[in-house]
């Protein structure tokens, strides 16, 4: 009898031994599956919020980097052009001298050195203009004609130090055709009041803006 229950006893241990063991696997393996879950739902939050963030810099940044980065363009390209009004030694220390240089290019024959003498943005124009004056031989009359206004301007008062101003009057005194960059305007018989202005740039020199 006694052995009985000692088998008995033996066996419950060894049953209960075998229980102990189960229930600690079952919750290694659920601890398994909760880390597994845990690293899962965290890599799924993770990348909620960095595709949040993705959208909302795209619609409040994005205008802002746009604006940013045309101010960066508009900024670039003020300095170059500053560069190009420092760098540029095309022209005299005075307005009088300046003309004086744009009619001894033209009377060389060089006009795209004359064509120097105007401000940057109307220099490509006005190359054009006199290489045509060229082939059509009108540089000789161009050039008279231009130290005839030189001969009867007078300055205006400006309120600009960097701006000069010189009307002259021509007189037409019968109607006639002019050729203009390429087009025929017709010239009444009448007495003209045009203007010369000049403007001085950061270098010091003066160049043609209106002729």
């Amino acid at each position: 009898m006694d052995r009985w229950w000692i088998s008995l006893w033996i066996s419950w241990l060894t049953y209960d031994e075998l229980f102990s063991k189960v229930g600690l696997a079952m919750a290694n393996q659920d601890n398994r599956q909760l880390r597994v879950w845990w690293r899962h739902w965290s890599v799924v939050f993770i990348l909620a919020v960095l595709a949040g963030l993705v959208i909302w810099s795209m619609l409040n940044l994005g205008p802002w980097l746009r604006t940013w980065q045309e101010q960066r363009a508009v900024a670039a390209a003020q300095k170059k052009l500053e560069e190009l009004y420092r760098n540029d030694k095309y022209g005299g220390k005075t307005p009088e001298e300046t003309f004086d240089m744009f009619i001894a290019a033209l009377e060389k024959g060089d006009v795209d050195l004359a064509s120097k003498y105007f401000v940057l943005n109307k220099q490509e124009q006005w190359r054009k203009t006199l290489e045509e004056y060229k082939t059509k031989a009108l540089i000789t009359d161009f050039v008279d004609e231009l130290k005839n206004e030189k001969s009867n301007w007078e300055k205006i008062n400006s309120n600009k130090e960097n701006i000069a101003q010189y009307n002259y009057y021509t007189t037409a005194e019968n109607n006639t055709v002019a050729d203009f960059n390429g087009q025929s305007i017709a010239i009444p018989a009448v007495r003209y009041k045009n203007s010369i202005i000049f403007e001085k740039y950061l270098s010091g020199i003066w160049k043609i803006n209106g002729l």
